[in-house]
């Protein structure tokens, strides 16, 4: 009898498992707290489906998806809650835990589409270093300059979009006492953008990459010059997942140091 039951349960997992697979759902919060979940055929039931072909920079090629646009989808998932002037952000959470934060203003903007086909390639071309599935959905962008660079989250694997105040959600990422104007602030600013998708401050933030001040501060084991260098350039020291950062100006490199120095003399 327990053998029997135990072979019913394991069917009836894998059976759910598999409807899962098949019609994967999309989660909408706010602070946190669930408001919506969108199916897969849901979204198709109510959104339009747009055939795009782009350079995809992830894959640094041009690809072709089905796709609804991001502006259809936000606005399906959060309706005038999208509007509400208390949120700042909106944090991308992927299915390992990764989590890419952008200011809300992105979410409104044209040219950003969350694919959910892969046209070229059966069952989705495996992306990054780890050739890993990308989909359900994997949000892109096609604008030229809509890049990582710029502060554009393109998560692959993506499951939720959760609509925050960043001070809120991370208070201890936030330089408290830090005149906007200030070094610090504007190193913070950066951080928020590129760095916390991968990097924490203080146990909050990414899971890829090192915390950078807990329980010890990179700035105290590591000298400015080195930690300059390897931001911009980490692929000229180590095989990693860390992106080089070109672009990165001296001043912006100063400004990140400054945000460093100041959350580890500023500790709670």
């Amino acid at each position: 009898m327990k053998t029997y039951l135990a072979i019913m349960l394991i069917l009836l997992f894998s059976i759910s498992s598999k409807a899962s697979e098949e019609n994967p759902s999309l989660k909408f919060l706010k602070s946190g707290e669930l408001v919506k979940e969108l199916s897969l055929s849901e979204l198709k039931d109510k959104l339009k489906t747009h055939k795009i072909k782009f350079l995809d920079l992830m894959h640094q090629k041009q690809k072709s998806y089905k796709a609804f646009t991001l502006q259809d989808v936000v606005r399906l998932g959060f309706g005038e809650g999208l509007n509400n002037p208390e949120f700042t952000d909106a944090a991308y959470q992927a299915l390992d835990g990764y989590v890419s934060v952008s200011s809300i203003s992105k979410l409104k903007e044209p040219r950003g589409y969350i694919v959910y086909e892969d046209l070229d390639f059966e069952n989705w071309e495996p992306i990054s270093i780890k050739q890993v599935n990308p989909g359900p959905f994997y949000l892109v962008w096609t604008g030229k300059d809509q890049t990582t660079q710029n502060e554009y989250p393109w998560p692959w694997q993506l499951v939720s979009i959760d609509l925050i105040k960043f001070e809120d959600q991370y208070p201890a990422v936030f330089p408290k006492g830090a005149p906007k104007d200030s070094s610090a602030f504007y190193g913070y600013e950066i951080f928020k953008g590129r760095c916390i998708r991968c990097h924490s401050m203080n146990q909050q933030g990414g899971k890829i990459g090192p915390d950078l001040n807990a329980p010890q501060s990179i700035v105290t084991y590591r000298n400015t010059y080195m930690i300059k260098e390897f931001i911009k350039h980490p692929s000229k020291y180590r095989y990693s997942q860390m992106p080089d950062h070109p672009d990165l100006s001296d001043q912006d490199l100063d400004n990140l140091i400054s945000y460093f120095n100041y959350m580890n003399e500023n500790r709670n």
